[in-house]
């Protein structure tokens, strides 16, 4: 079985496994387990060949598995009716044909990102041995899944409204992974060094604290992962430019103006008042 058919396989029963997961078979914190146990081992079997080993049994299977999980977590918060996205009146049966129309666009684009992940690890794993021109390319691709599987589970915690503390707790949880596999995917080393230990955890540790103290800002949910993605954004973007020694002012002012922006953007919508 060549890979790109595995990696449709994956793709179905994983987009699949989103829909089946809301069905009450058990409790459902048993239910993602199940789904997560399945994700990694579907992804693990996609990706798996010769060539794979050593630090790539994490690596390369930290955002298939995320971003997997992240998409199944998302998936019942989506609204059965999307009335209050319109600003107009609209019958109920028209509400929910919407919201149905809304949960197939995401299962589609759900199916799509992920064998876009699975096809970015691929070259990573082929790019590690060898060189390949469309390693510069897997980079874009990769970031960007990246920060949409940061997004979707920065949402889930978010909508959860948990406390400052499970709030720092898990933002770090979910930051940690995802730094670690963009920057890493920069030079594709056999190991992993000390400077992208220290680099990988410092961005974690930034990100979860402004989770903490976003926690007391009255912002809503979708504001709040926002800023978060866009911290980690920030930070794990300009790290990439560093560790590929392509870091110069003018990059290091285009990232910090999109953070800043992002911040006048949260203060000017926050509602003190309730």
């Amino acid at each position: 079985m060549s890979k790109r058919q595995k990696f449709v396989i994956a793709t179905l029963i994983l987009t699949l496994g989103i829909v089946l997961i809301r069905y009450p078979m058990f409790q459902w914190r048993y239910r993602v387990l199940v789904y997560l146990v399945i994700d990694w081992a579907l992804s693990l079997w996609a990706l798996h060949d010769r060539d794979f080993g050593g630090v790539e049994w994490v690596t390369l299977l930290i955002l298939p598995t995320m971003f997997s999980l992240g998409g199944a977590l998302v998936f019942p918060l989506l609204p059965r009716s999307f009335d209050s996205f319109l600003i107009w009146n609209i019958s109920p049966d028209s509400g929910l044909l919407l919201g149905l129309g809304i949960r197939m666009a995401f299962l589609l684009l759900f199916a799509v990102g992920y064998y876009a992940v699975l096809l970015t690890r691929n070259i990573y794993n082929v790019a590690a041995i060898r060189t390949i021109q469309l390693l510069r390319a897997a980079h874009s691709v990769g970031f960007m899944m990246v920060l949409l599987t940061a997004l979707s589970l920065f949402l889930v915690t978010a909508s959860f409204h948990l406390s400052s503390f499970w709030n720092f707790c898990f933002i770090f949880i979910i930051s940690l992974p995802l730094a670690l596999s963009a920057l890493w995917s920069i030079n594709l080393e056999e190991g992993i060094n000390r400077q992208l230990r220290l680099m990988t955890v410092f961005m974690a540790l930034a990100v979860a604290e402004v989770g903490w103290i976003m926690s007391f800002w009255p912002v809503s949910v979708s504001l709040y992962a926002l800023v978060l993605t866009t911290v980690f954004y920030t930070l794990v973007g300009m790290g990439q430019y560093y560790l590929s020694e392509r870091l110069f002012g003018n990059t290091s002012r285009e990232f910090v103006a999109v953070l800043v922006i992002i911040f006048i953007l949260m203060i000017f919508t926050t509602s003190w008042s309730g």
